[in-house]
């Protein structure tokens, strides 16, 4: 992934390494470190992620995949209904 440039609005897979001081996911693209706002992450899953905002060195993004909810742990929970 070394020198892979990213853009805003585009929808990269990142995988968490790391949770921020206020529960965010922090993960990387290429040299770019990425933190996941909004978003209960666990560490070492893959999300896929949509770049909101891109600087020099880090970028914000959130979470595009949303297939179910997240919960204070970070568990997917399935909150698909059946008749």
């Amino acid at each position: 992934m070394m020198g892979e440039s990213i853009e805003e609005g585009i929808e990269y897979e990142l995988r968490v390494d790391a949770k921020g001081a206020h529960g965010e996911g922090i993960g990387r693209i290429g040299e770019i470190t990425v933190f996941i706002q909004n978003a209960k992450t666990r560490i070492g899953n893959k999300y896929k992620v949509k770049i909101t905002k891109l600087h020099r060195t880090f970028a914000y993004a959130e979470l595009s995949d949303n297939s179910g909810k997240y919960v204070g742990n970070g568990s997917l929970l399935d909150l698909t209904i059946t008749a």
